[in-house]
């Protein structure tokens, strides 16, 4: 006789004994069916295997970084921003700017999918001057804070206060005493252990009627109300009197403070409609942090009319814009090389478009050279970079590790005309989770400026050898590949 009694008392407590396992196979179902909707296809392969291997450990993970977006709060400052550019553009003459003809048609495309992608177009009668040296950079940017009449905006992901620190603080606080009204943004988590110090300075020598005002982006305190913590702001800008600015890769730290050799890096100062642009960026930005909106004239003077210069543009890109990231604009310009294309970028973690763009500019015979730093400051970005070097390498590209410095400049050159450069790495992190801030120009003057850089950078690096580098240990390709799994995650 069938004892119904002990089978269901069996049944139960095996549900029970196996009930985690029962539940984390649930979960990998869930996902199975949730993921693909949530993010790109790549992205979402390596999600679900992560899911199916290790459920529990998945869920956690996917619920800290799963979801690349802003709070709803900071969603809705968001939404706000294109009326805001709308009335900038209008204001400064931008919307009836028009794509300069000297842009051949290739760039004439390149110039219009940047337009579409950052709502800025490419415009004529700027001035360009690229700076690579890091300490002299600061001597500019002291230098132009102090000519200063109406107003400086200045914004960073990193900003310490150290030395390098000190002396934009104290440029910024002889600024104020002149009447000049101060505004400083900086990045909650990139400057952390800073912000507090830096605010109980500034804050306190402001100097009616002008003051100080310093805001910290996306401050951790409020952490529990966005969904990701590392949803950050990485620009690096600085706007004197509406008519000067800078941009580009170097931060306002003095590494040797922190027991650190100075980084190689790459800004640029610019003056002429860039600068509107510029401008525009980090008015975006303040109204995000603080509801207010700085779009009286005197942050857009008027241009000075009949300049010359190089036609360029600004792109803004971003988790506050949802068309797209910088991989759109380096892959189209990939895409029309004809000779040559350099990549000069610390971290290099690439996404399927521009890998696919390297591998169709190398079968066109275009050479492909990628300079990065020989040694990485972060270990797991270092790991899936190295992971990519055997694919590239087989495709016939070049690869040079920099040794001198860590190599932090950001820069790309396509063929003898087309040169991005600012703050966006080469990586998927770049290209989705941060705010970005890069510059678009179409130049042969400037980009022979570029490749007088990059030479001076080659004489001093150490190229890889495909032979040799495809015998790497065994261990190191499988931390290499788990790292560049785990890079895909976010």
């Amino acid at each position: 006789m069938i004892d119904i009694g002990s089978i269901v008392d069996g049944t139960f407590a095996w549900i029970w004994d196996h009930l985690f396992a029962i539940i984390g196979w649930i979960i990998a179902m869930i996902a199975f069916v949730v993921v693909p909707f949530r993010r790109p296809p790549a992205e979402a392969r390596n999600w679900l295997l992560i899911f199916f291997a290790l459920p529990w450990v998945a869920l956690l993970i996917y619920w800290l970084i799963g979801r690349p977006q802003y709070a709803k709060q900071r969603q809705e400052r968001v939404a706000d921003l294109p009326r805001i550019l709308d009335r900038i553009t209008r204001q400064s003459g931008l919307d009836k700017a028009e794509i300069s003809p000297r842009l051949c048609e290739d760039n004439h495309s390149l110039a219009n999918l940047a337009h579409g992608l950052g709502q800025f177009p490419a415009v004529d009668g700027n001035r360009i001057a690229p700076l690579g040296d890091y300490h002299a950079t600061f001597d500019r940017i002291v230098e132009d804070i102090d000519r200063a009449r109406h107003h400086v905006h200045v914004e960073f992901y990193i900003f310490k206060n150290d030395r390098a620190g000190d002396r934009v603080l104290a440029a910024l606080e002889r600024a104020s005493t002149r009447g000049v009204t101060c505004r400083l943004l900086i990045d909650a988590l990139g400057s952390y252990g800073s912000v507090a110090a830096i605010k109980r300075r500034l804050q306190g020598a402001g100097v009616e009627p002008a003051g100080i005002e310093v805001h910290d982006i996306l401050p951790l305190r409020r952490r529990l109300s966005s969904s990701r913590v590392d949803l950050r702001n990485h620009r690096k800008i600085v706007v004197v009197d509406g008519r000067v600015g800078y941009t580009g890769s170097q931060n306002i730290w003095a590494p040797e403070d922190h027991g650190r050799q100075a980084n190689r890096e790459l800004a640029v100062r610019v003056t002429g409609p860039l600068v509107v642009q510029l401008q525009a960026i980090f008015v975006c930005d303040w109204y995000l942090e603080t509801l207010e909106q700085l779009v009286e004239e005197a942050m857009f003077p008027p241009l000075e009319p009949g300049e010359a210069g190089l036609a360029a543009q600004m792109i803004a890109t971003g988790p506050d814009n949802p068309v797209g990231g910088m991989d759109l604009i380096v892959a189209q310009a990939m895409h029309n090389a004809s000779e040559e294309i350099v990549i000069v970028t610390p971290y290099f973690v690439p996404n399927d478009s521009l890998l696919t763009a390297i591998r169709g500019a190398v079968l066109r015979g275009v050479r492909v050279r990628l300079i990065t730093a020989a040694k990485c400051d972060q270990y797991l970005a270092g790991l899936a970079q190295r992971s990519y070097y055997e694919e590239i390498l087989s495709l016939g590209a070049e690869i040079h590790l920099f040794g001198p410095e860590f190599l932090h400049a950001k820069h790309s050159r396509v063929d003898h005309e087309v040169s991005i450069l600012g703050s966006s790495n080469m990586d998927m992190r770049s290209f989705e989770l941060n705010a970005e801030i890069d510059l678009l120009c179409y130049d042969r003057a400037f980009a022979e400026d570029l490749q007088q850089v990059e030479n001076r950078y080659l004489e001093q690096s150490t190229p890889v050898s495909f032979a040799e580098w495809k015998h790497r240990p065994l261990m190191h390709k499988v931390l290499e590949n788990t790292a560049r799994m785990l890079s895909e995650l976010i």
